[in-house]
């Protein structure tokens, strides 16, 4: 929320800068965009798309089984464009082995999990490189945006 109450969203421009913000040419960066393309696509909290295993994510129909989400309620969800999907299929395939389909990609921890605390500082380093303000958009800004273009599409649920 903001300041005054209100829910944050990003607009299309402002979302495109923070997903263009990490490197596609190192293994870090591509895990990253694929980290923020999915939390923004699919409405994933942070702890969901890091507790997230390889099978969990289904390249074919796009589709996204949280079975650790919120309240330990498992849900599916889908992610929409073909692009993520493409990054999604390179990043599996490069991805370092673990039980994980986000793991820790370097240093003794290689293949472990990755902390929720890690990659918000990781992403406060790419909003800033986006030109936003690190106080007011979180990853968890991208989970309001996906809603928040849900709605205007006229996506109801329920």
């Amino acid at each position: 929320m903001s300041d005054n109450g209100t829910i944050r969203f990003l607009e299309p421009a402002e979302v495109q800068a923070i997903l263009e913000a990490p490197s596609l040419r190192s293994l870090t960066g591509l895990r990253n965009r694929c980290i923020m393309g999915i939390m923004y696509e699919a409405g994933l909290r942070i702890s969901e798309a890091l507790a997230l295993k390889p099978r969990d994510v289904s390249l074919e129909d796009k589709r996204v089984e949280v079975l650790r989400g919120k309240g330990h309620r498992a849900r599916t969800v889908y992610y929409r464009s073909d692009d993520l999907a493409l990054l999604l299929e390179r990043w599996k395939s490069r991805r370092p082995p673990g039980d994980y389909l986000f793991p820790v990609v370097k240093g003794e921890n290689k293949g472990g999990h990755l902390s929720p605390w890690a990659f918000r500082r990781t992403f406060r380093v790419y909003v800033e490189r986006a030109g936003l303000d690190p106080g007011a958009v979180t990853p968890h800004v991208l989970r309001h945006t996906c809603a928040t273009e849900l709605l205007r599409r006229g996506v109801t649920c329920g």
